[in-house]
């Protein structure tokens, strides 16, 4: 074991006097413990809320699919505690009980459940002496700003891979001495306050010596609270101005709503971890990954696979290849596009498609690395990264049994979740123009007149950015004079533009149902040209669905 310098172990003191907050009151602590990682426990502030969830803005941030972007409270008076739903997509349950959007208590001990997230609250006296719990980051610039006199060396690390994935970083951390203070950024980020400059290199390598390597690391000395904010804007390598974009940022990045997007793709990118893009259909999920595997440098192919797309009796062999005679037609071997992807990154939409059978093989492929080809009986080694997307709650198919779990928390190294394009109405006018400057492949860029905007900002956009680029492509070919009017939109934009029902609400439901269904198949074909594939991805269906959907409606030759 490697021992620190300066040293007193952990060991040397109880955690109970080692967690005491800086005014002296007695310390809770709140254990986590996520399936498939390691639990760990983090200290509370002795009053006030916390929000757990998956957005950076939460004080306690787990990157896990199965919570909403801010999930519960926690709210600390003394050594009493409540908690309290914050409207979360999977609920919030206390034991059996489901916890609503007013507080309750929360005792001692008692098992809180948030999606594949367990915590308890506890005292940190009951603690093993040896145990390193981790400091809010609020909890630790109170810390710093009442200790503002001593000496303090701070780092900022930035782990290549979650903290709570293997037992290296918490084994590390037990062997700093009592005087030490480590917070929590989020699952991959940590700032450690230590009593002696010389802990930073020893800290730094004995994580490397421990395979928990570290990507980045910022140093500042000095103890006030508000030097926490600026190591981290280091560490992120954010420019000076907050916000702005990177000088290398895509133009499809460049807008509000996307800008935080890109800033934790930056993060990720260089680490070898799986990446899982959340999002309705069309809202950009591929850019992501083409963008993820650029700013990789991964020197390999971006091979991008449909998995809806692939014929069921093709898909096994496409992804994982076969050797020659492995079945009838195969005159000679090929290698899959998995294979294809080596030293690259293989882009797998549409995850939630694939069948069980299919996601055991793939899975096998995540954790080994190594890839057996239909008909074979040795395995070949590949050097990929991948990055998967759906527009399902992959946690509530798990729960269903139509999708494995196990294979969900591989995928879910990090998870980016883009907004819908009805989430972003004021910036559908730059996005529109962006776009009818790429169809304009060079000559004389088509403009949108005032009442055109109007109507594509009030339209739902079910098909999100895609669906807008196709109506656009419409709109061009009928818009001679380069100028784009209300005239050139599809129907169903103008009518809910003009508040005009599609349909009298007066007859048969199903009916009305029916032939909402069947207008709105219609429109999707109309503006991907008549090409399935399109028009299935406008309406947010596998393209088998909409193929039976034709069969069923007599549709096959519209």
């Amino acid at each position: 074991m490697i021992a620190p310098p300066m040293s007193r172990r952990a060991s040397d003191e109880t955690v109970d006097r080692a967690y005491v907050l800086a005014d002296g009151s007695p310390a809770l602590g709140l254990s986590v413990a996520r399936e498939g990682f390691d639990a760990f426990v983090v200290v509370l502030p002795r009053a006030g809320a916390i929000r757990v969830g998956r957005d950076a803005q939460a004080e306690l941030a787990i990157a896990s699919p199965s919570l909403s972007r801010l999930h519960l409270a926690v709210e600390v008076e003394g050594e009493a505690a409540t908690v309290r739903d914050l409207g979360s997509r999977n609920g919030t349950l206390l034991g059996r009980s489901p916890v609503g959007e007013a507080p309750v208590p929360l005792p001692l001990g008692a098992e809180l459940v948030a999606g594949d997230v367990r915590f308890s609250l506890l005292r940190l006296s009951s603690l093993p002496s040896v145990a390193r719990p981790l400091l809010l980051l609020g909890v630790l610039e109170s810390e710093l700003a009442l200790r503002a006199g001593d000496p303090t060396a701070l780092v900022a690390l930035e782990l290549s891979s979650p903290l709570n994935a293997g037992r290296a970083v918490f084994d590390t951390l037990a062997q700093l001495p009592i005087a030490s203070r480590v917070a929590l950024v989020d699952d991959s980020t940590l700032v450690a306050a230590l009593p002696d400059a010389s802990l930073v290199g020893w800290l730094v390598g004995a994580l490397a010596a421990r395979g928990a390597a570290v990507a980045k690391q910022a140093v500042r000395e000095g103890a006030s609270g508000n030097v926490v904010p600026v190591l981290l804007r280091e560490l992120a390598g954010r420019q000076a101005v907050e916000g702005a974009d990177a000088p290398d940022t895509p133009p499809a990045f460049q807008y509000a709503s996307l800008r935080k997007i890109h800033h934790d793709l930056r993060k990720i990118a260089p680490r070898p971890i799986s990446v899982l893009v959340t999002g309705e259909t069309g809202t950009g999920k591929e850019v992501v990954a083409r963008e993820l595997h650029r700013l990789s440098g991964r020197t390999g192919p971006l091979v991008a696979v449909n998995t809806a797309a692939l014929p069921e009796n093709l898909i096994e062999s496409e992804l994982f290849g076969h050797e020659r005679g492995a079945f009838s037609g195969a005159q000679t071997a090929k290698a899959g596009l998995i294979e294809t992807a080596d030293k690259g990154t293989l882009f797998l939409d549409e995850i939630g498609e694939l069948s069980l059978p299919l996601q055991a093989k793939l899975l096998r492929v995540l954790e080994d690395l190594t890839v057996r080809r239909v008909g074979a009986t040795t395995e070949r080694k590949v050097d990929l990264r991948v990055v998967a997307a759906t527009h399902q709650d992959l946690m509530a198919l798990a729960k269903e049994k139509r999708f494995r779990q196990d294979l969900l928390f591989r995928l879910n190294g990090a998870t980016i979740s883009l907004p819908p394009l009805r989430d972003r109405q004021g910036e559908i006018g730059l996005l529109a123009s962006s776009l009818l400057g790429t169809l304009a492949a060079g000559g004389r860029t088509p403009t949108l007149d005032p009442a055109a905007l109007a109507a594509l900002e009030s339209y739902g956009w079910p098909g999100n950015v895609r669906e807008l680029r196709h109506v656009l492509e419409r709109a061009v070919a009928f818009a001679d004079s380069g100028l784009i009017t209300v005239e050139h939109l599809p129907p169903t934009i103008v009518d809910a533009a003009s508040g005009a029902p599609l349909r009298p609400a007066s007859g048969d439901v199903r009916a009305t149902v029916k032939d909402f269904e069947r207008e709105r198949i219609l429109e999707a074909l109309r503006a991907a040209g008549g090409n399935r594939t399109r028009a299935a991805e406008i309406l947010g269906l596998p393209r088998r669905t909409l193929v039976y959907k034709l069969s069923k409606m007599k549709l096959d030759d519209e």
